[in-house]
């Protein structure tokens, strides 16, 4: 997880910006991160967060069934006790996972909308 997205990536750009919305405690699936970005290519979320999610909260994007990004479930679960994220212990994979049914965010306005807002009311 290093790097920084390539240039002209628009669409890796509002992941990461999607990602850092993310509050402590809350996640999403890679799923969802596409979804909420109008498309349906989870498998490039999770490209996007492997090349250049390092600098960013990318312990806050799932596997699906709330699991940890595969090879870095010790690390993410620093985060997750530090943040409060709800876990459930499982007998298999890394022992746990993210109780994703609590812990899944529902952002109440869309990505950069508070962001603009902002912006707008600075001018």
């Amino acid at each position: 997880m290093a790097g920084s997205p390539s240039t002209g990536s628009e669409f890796a750009l509002d992941v990461l910006d999607l990602v850092d919305s993310i509050p402590p405690g809350r996640v999403l699936s890679y799923g969802d991160v596409a979804a909420m970005l109008g498309s349906r290519a989870s498998r490039a979320v999770g490209t996007v967060m492997r090349q250049s999610g390092s600098g960013h909260p990318w312990w806050r994007v799932l596997r699906a069934g709330g699991h940890p990004p595969t090879g870095n479930e010790a690390r993410a679960h620093e985060h997750y006790v530090a943040e409060g994220t709800p876990l459930v212990r499982t007998s298999t994979g890394s022992g746990y996972r993210v109780d994703y049914a609590v812990a899944r965010w529902i952002p109440t306005e869309p990505p950069n909308t508070a962001q603009q807002a902002n912006e707008k009311e600075q001018q």
